[in-house]
């Protein structure tokens, strides 16, 4: 049986007895955090949202966990719109996903409507990140897109997602072709060390 719970802020939360797993899923009942594979856990960090709670114990922090933002290269240029205005929708799309900078949207394949939350905001701003990287060359693609990467793991720390959905995000959605990219985000993840749990 499922017990609700709602995040109105980026709460940080103790676990209070680290022998039951944290299982906890998002609105539409899809796993969001869990610690099963990374146990023992002692605290952890949810973002704003309303979650069903399948297991655990745990109770608020006064403050949320800590985890470092990782400094980013200089920006090639900045877009002069901003992305966090578009309007989201999911269709189907031959790409992950794909930013329409006139139009302001941004169209996620249909396949990506179930997947972990998450998945979608590492996607998502992911595409905020090219605002910054990838329109001028400045740096090369592999750069443009790690850097893009970066961006969008800082800004799901700084939303309130755990370094280990984060890593799970590029492993699970990226080809083998984009290994330098798991790599990257992996490397920057060890540097929250003892808390990628």
């Amino acid at each position: 049986m499922y017990r609700n719970l709602t995040v109105t802020k980026k709460t940080g939360f103790r676990i209070t007895d680290i022998t039951v797993p944290v299982n906890i899923r998002d609105d539409r009942g899809i796993l969001f955090y869990t610690t099963e594979d990374t146990m023992p856990v002692y605290e952890f960090n949810l973002p704003p949202g309303k979650y069903l709670v399948d297991s655990g114990y745990f109770k608020p922090m006064e403050k949320p966990k800590f985890f470092k933002i990782e400094p980013l290269p200089s920006s090639e240029t900045f877009f002069p719109v901003v992305p966090n205005d578009f309007a989201i929708e999911f269709a189907p799309n031959r790409n992950k996903c794909s930013i329409f900078w006139k139009e302001k949207l941004i169209v996620f394949d249909t396949k990506f409507a179930d997947a972990p939350l998450s998945h979608i905001y590492f996607i998502l701003f992911h595409e905020y990140g090219h605002s910054r990287y990838g329109l001028n060359r400045k740096y090369s693609y592999e750069e443009s897109e790690a850097y893009c990467d970066l961006y969008a793991t800082n800004k799901m720390l700084e939303m309130g997602f755990n370094p280990s959905q984060i890593n799970k995000s590029p492993n699970e959605t990226l080809s083998a072709k984009q290994q330098y990219r798991k790599d990257f985000i992996d490397t920057v993840l060890k540097f929250n060390a003892y808390a990628r749990k």
